[in-house]
């Protein structure tokens, strides 16, 4: 076992005695290659970004986001395989959005990712007040809802104006910026996964908002007659597609990874690489599980 692989289970409580496929092997050994790789630029590079007001930040953004792969990993390692699913949204949700912050104007589509959030919170207290007002809450209670409203305004002036002061020192207007950030269908279509969208997000969203989906295929396995072995079908069928949904989330995480680092006009060929290994392993992973399924089926 890699020295990579077994310090992933160590700083995660993890046994190691847990069993690993090939590509659910790889896929770890991948994951925590790109972060050493990631991390090793960034040090070796660091006298040089720092002088970049958006790296820092995007940073952030990258070590947010390796964390969120490591929870889909460590989930499925347990056999949480729906939660790993869900958390892929995730993790695939944030690589977009380091790949799109790292495409041209950086720092304003980091103020319009900062600004976004502002007003959605602002409105989300506003909605939260009315209701409470609305409510047949005892006054203490109502009293109780409108301080913690009061609190979170506060605490959202203060971010505001901590972003607004720590830029102008900067040089950057933070007033200035009026680019709004995009829905999650366009930051896809900006770096080119349009498709992408359309069926790997679309799947992973149907996981993350409990849809009938799975329910319908338990209600399949016990209504349909003459078929033996239909349970484990849908069980291995489960395991392989949500290998492949993590293998898809460590795609769009390297990728995001490569083009942030390079913004810098860093050299990621190693990075490059692992992707292309992705890219293989994932390909297996897509030819091996069709015929895993239809081996465990049998027609009486």
């Amino acid at each position: 076992m890699d020295k990579l692989v077994e310090k992933f289970f160590e700083q995660r409580a993890l046994s190691k005695d847990i069993q690993l496929n090939e590509p659910l092997y790889k896929a770890l050994l991948y994951l925590e290659k790109s972060n050493e790789l990631v991390e090793e630029l960034c040090n070796k590079n660091q006298s040089e970004l720092i002088k970049n007001v958006p790296w820092p930040t995007m940073h952030d953004m990258y070590r947010r986001n390796y964390e969120y792969c490591c929870g889909v990993i460590s989930c499925f390692l347990v056999g949480q395989f729906q939660s790993s699913e869900a958390l892929c949204r995730t993790a695939i949700e944030g690589a977009v959005n380091l790949h799109y912050v790292s495409l041209g104007d950086s720092i304003s589509k980091q103020i319009a990712y900062f600004n976004n959030h502002l007003v959605t919170e602002r409105k989300q207290n506003k909605n939260w007040k009315e209701s409470v007002e609305a409510s047949n809450f005892p006054k203490a209670g109502k009293d109780h809802h409108l301080q913690k409203i009061l609190e979170k305004e506060g605490a959202l002036n203060h971010y505001e104006e901590a972003l607004r002061e720590s830029l102008r020192l900067a040089g950057v207007d933070f007033d200035a910026v009026d680019l709004k950030w995009p829905s999650i269908f366009d930051r896809f279509k900006e770096i080119g996964e349009e498709v992408g969208y359309r069926t790997v997000y679309a799947a992973l969203c149907s996981q993350a908002h409990n849809d009938a989906e799975d329910i319908l295929n338990k209600i399949m396995a016990r209504v349909i007659d003459d078929v033996s072995g239909m349970e484990e079908a849908q069980w291995i069928e489960q395991y392989n597609f949500s290998l492949y949904l993590m293998l898809r989330a460590l795609d769009y995480q390297i990728t995001a990874s490569a083009m942030y680092v390079a913004k810098f006009n860093i050299k990621v060929d190693a990075l490059v690489q692992l992707k292309k290994e992705v890219i293989e392993t994932t390909s297996l992973v897509i030819e091996q599980g069709p015929e895993l399924v239809r081996e465990r089926i049998t027609v009486k």
